[in-house]
């Protein structure tokens, strides 16, 4: 996107963000960090759960943030949803409308414009998985927003392959990330210590971890791997775990809230996902100055520069993960934590809270002014 000259308008002052639900989960995080970091941004902020609220919600609404949670059915076509949007726009009158992910993209970008939202923006917060008649749909709606952000410059290439959203109305912005005040204190030498943070699903690919760390076992290298988090592959890792005779080796901890306490005495974090839209584990890694290894899918090649600030996986196959661990553990402690240093310092120049929310502000100028001078 080009930028326009910014002449003396008033400038807009309220925005409204509208996601699916204010839990625990990636676009959640997101949320928390634009909440909490006020004194980085000149804007209004208020926020929309559609569906459900929870966690972050709650947390959010302790601390006096302006959030509401509607409570309706967010699955795409939800009348009640457009519906409910349409009331609560009128209400809060926001100069700026913000959606993220596909059902709030869908109902917040209708509710919006019938409402005449004067900036309207929507955002893909992964990588779109959707059929024909879903990416026609899409194709239809994404031309309702002022521009669509696109999390990584991957997801910008998905959108564009599948014909949703035309090159010059996507503008991509990292996700920010809360930067860890608390820095990794690795383990002794003779430890290798690995963690692993994430949804236990497929996509992120625990299975090949565990498995890798039988190789390495097998092998003679000494090491513990500790996974952070849940989902429907737990009993499958259990199992694996049982039968590879790993138990003192893995260790799953199920869900915590913070994650990353768990893992700062890790000398290696290792993302080892199929597909990732963007990688905000990995981004925590760094910032609390872990070395990372990670799979070179989706954001993680505009994050990482291999040697420098962390390293990339060519492959995704328990043995090609187990290869590449065994490489890094020959590595001195000093030459790690040098990665790990490297590695949070570049995290915390791009990504952090204060820098994203000085390039969202200039987004919200750039459209908002864009728009007032074409209808002056």
């Amino acid at each position: 996107m080009t930028s326009p000259t910014i002449s003396n308008f008033i400038l807009p002052k309220k925005v409204l963000h509208i996601v699916t639900s204010l839990d625990f989960g990636g676009v959640e995080s997101h949320i928390q960090i634009i909440a909490e970091n006020p004194e980085f941004t000149k804007f209004e902020h208020h926020f929309c759960a559609i569906s459900n609220g929870g966690a972050i919600s709650e947390e959010l609404l302790t601390s006096g943030k302006q959030v509401a949670v509607l409570g309706v059915r967010s699955r795409i076509p939800s009348l009640s949803a457009i519906r409910d949007l349409i009331h609560l726009i009128h209400k809060k009158q926001p100069d700026i409308l913000h959606t993220r992910g596909a059902e709030a993209n869908f109902h917040g970008l209708i509710a919006g414009r019938i409402c005449r939202v004067p900036v309207c923006i929507a955002e893909e917060i992964g990588f779109p998985n959707h059929s024909r008649k879903a990416q026609l749909a899409f194709r239809l709606i994404y031309r309702l927003a002022d521009c669509v952000v696109a999390i990584s410059e991957a997801v910008k290439c998905k959108l564009i392959d599948l014909g949703e959203v035309k090159p010059k109305r996507i503008y991509v912005l990292l996700n920010p990330t809360q930067m860890h005040n608390e820095r990794a204190k690795p383990a002794r030498p003779h430890l290798l210590k690995v963690g692993f943070v994430g949804r236990l699903e497929e996509v992120k690919n625990p299975l090949a971890l565990v498995r890798a760390a039988g190789l390495l076992r097998d092998r003679g290298l000494s090491l513990k791997v500790t996974i952070v988090g849940d989902g429907s592959q737990r009993k499958m890792l259990e199992a694996e775990i049982v039968r590879l005779s790993l138990s003192e080796v893995v260790a799953l901890t199920g869900f915590s809230p913070n994650p990353f306490k768990l893992l700062l005495e890790s000398s290696l974090y290792v993302q080892p996902s199929l597909s990732e839209g963007f990688g905000l584990a990995l981004v925590e890694a760094m910032s609390a100055g872990i070395p990372v290894l990670a799979t070179a899918v989706g954001g993680a090649p505009e994050i990482i520069t291999e040697g420098k600030n962390g390293w990339l996986l060519k492959s995704t196959d328990a043995e090609a993960i187990a290869e590449r661990i065994g490489q890094l553990a020959s590595m001195t402690m000093d030459e790690l934590q040098a990665i790990g240093i490297a590695g949070r310092a570049s995290v915390v120049e791009r990504l952090s809270p204060a820098v994203y929310l000085r390039k969202l502000d200039t987004l919200y100028d750039q459209i908002y002014h864009h728009k007032h001078r074409d209808h002056s």
